[in-house]
């Protein structure tokens, strides 16, 4: 598996992680979740946190958010999304 693949993985476990910490802060509704989401995904590719390559998820990841509409709840996605990569960077060594 390449370096890029488990830097997605991670990029995926990070913004898991920043959800439910928000979640535990702010409990409420899928547009709070989304426009938090949205203002996490701008920090992190405006503060360079991740490799260059994440910027096509971060991209994606937006445009996801946006055409799905404000009350989507897009956390089952999102968890779905690391738990296929996890498996499949565990693969790796098979």
């Amino acid at each position: 598996m390449s370096q890029s693949f488990s830097r997605r993985v991670h990029f995926y476990y990070c913004i898991l992680v920043a959800l439910r910490m928000y979640g535990k802060k702010q409990p409420g509704n899928a547009r709070g979740k989304n426009n938090f989401l949205l203002k996490w995904l701008r920090n992190a590719e405006n503060g360079n946190l991740f490799p260059p390559e994440i910027s096509s998820e971060i991209t994606w990841l937006r445009g996801k958010i946006i055409s799905a509409g404000p009350d989507a709840d897009l956390e089952p996605m999102l968890v779905y999304v690391y738990q296929t990569a996890r498996r499949a960077e565990g693969m790796k060594d098979h």
